[in-house]
C-alpha cells in the first residue's frame, strides 16, 4: 500500500460521503494550491502503514458544504460545520478501512478544527457536487510498518559432529490468538446502521408525530454491521421469522473483527 493510494482513496470516500447526503455523482480533478484557511479532518493510520493523514477543506467551501448536505440557507454556524465534518470523518475512515483491506486501518482519532492554511506540501483536488466546488488538501506523515527481523539460519554442524538440537521459537500466528476461547463468551452492542443525518437543533425541535426524517440512503444500498464505532461488515435488510435481519454480503478481516472488540 503506497501513500499516494491511501490519500486518493480517502478524498474518494470524501466525495462519495457528501454525495450520499447531497444526492448527486461526484466528480474528481486535480486542483492548484490554496493558501485559505482550512478545517482539518486528521485520521491515524496503523498497519502496512503507520502515522498520520489530513484532509484540509478551505472555510469557505466547508460551510457552503455544510450548508447544501442540511438544506440551510444561510451559511451555518462554525460548530455545525465542526459536528458535520466531525461525522464526515467517521464515515470516511470506516469506509476506507473496509476500501483498503485488511492490512490497513483509518481511525479518527483528533477533533476536526479550524486553523491556518494547509502546508506547502498539500496536493490539492476538487470534488465537484452539481454546481457546488469544494477543494480538498491532503498532506500525510507515514511510514513503513517496523517488521520483527528474521531469525538467522543456524550454521551446518562440522562433519562428523552431531547437529546441535532445534529449539523451536514461538511465531506470530495470523490467526486468532490461542488463548481467545477465555473472552469468547463475552456480549458486545452490534447495532446495524441503516441511514443517518445531521439536523438542526431547530428542527430537532419541531418534529412530533407524522414528521418524516431523510436519511439520504437508496434502499438498495447495504447496511452497516458495526461494533465499537466500527464497520465489521455490511449487508442486506431481510425478514427472519417476523423480525428484521441482516444478510452479510461482505465482512472485514477477522484480525480487524477482533480488533475492534477491544478497540
Amino acid at each position: 500500500m503506497t501513500e499516494r493510494i491511501l490519500l486518493k482513496a480517502l478524498v474518494e470516500e470524501l466525495a462519495a460521503v457528501a454525495a450520499a447526503m447531497v444526492g448527486v455523482e461526484p466528480q474528481i480533478k486535480l486542483d492548484v494550491t490554496s493558501d485559505a484557511p482550512v478545517w482539518s479532518l486528521p485520521f491515524t493510520i496503523s498497519g502496512s502503514l503507520e502515522g498520520r493523514v489530513v484532509l484540509a477543506v478551505p472555510v469557505t467551501d466547508a460551510a457552503q458544504l455544510t450548508g447544501l448536505m442540511l438544506g440551510f440557507d444561510q451559511p451555518p454556524d462554525d460548530d455545525v460545520v465542526a459536528d458535520s465534518f466531525r461525522e464526515i470523518a467517521q464515515q470516511v475512515g470506516s469506509a476506507a478501512t473496509v476500501k483498503l483491506g485488511p492490512d490497513l486501518k483509518v481511525t479518527v482519532t483528533e477533533p476536526v478544527v479550524s486553523g491556518p492554511p494547509a502546508p506547502a506540501g498539500a496536493e490539492w483536488a476538487v470534488i465537484t457536487l452539481g454546481d457546488l466546488l469544494t477543494h480538498v488538501g491532503t498532506w500525510a506523515t507515514l511510514t513503513p510498518a517496523k517488521v520483527s527481523p528474521s531469525v538467522p539460519a543456524a550454521a551446518a554442524p562440522p562433519p562428523g559432529m552431531p547437529a546441535p538440537p532445534v529449539r523451536v521459537q514461538g511465531t506470530a500466528s495470523t490467526t486468532a490468538p490461542g488463548n481467545l476461547d477465555l473472552i469468547l463468551d463475552i456480549e458486545l452492542p452490534l447495532w446495524v446502521r441503516f441511514g443517518e443525518t445531521a439536523m438542526s437543533m431547530q428542527a430537532l425541535a419541531k418534529l412530533g408525530p407524522g414528521a418524516t426524517i431523510d436519511l439520504d440512503r437508496a434502499p438498495e444500498d447495504p447496511v452497516d454491521v458495526m461494533v465499537n464505532n466500527t464497520v465489521i461488515a455490511r449487508g442486506e435488510v431481510v425478514v427472519v421469522s417476523g423480525n428484521y435481519g441482516v444478510r452479510v454480503t461482505e465482512v472485514v478481516s477477522t484480525t480487524d473483527r477482533i480488533r475492534s472488540m477491544s478497540g
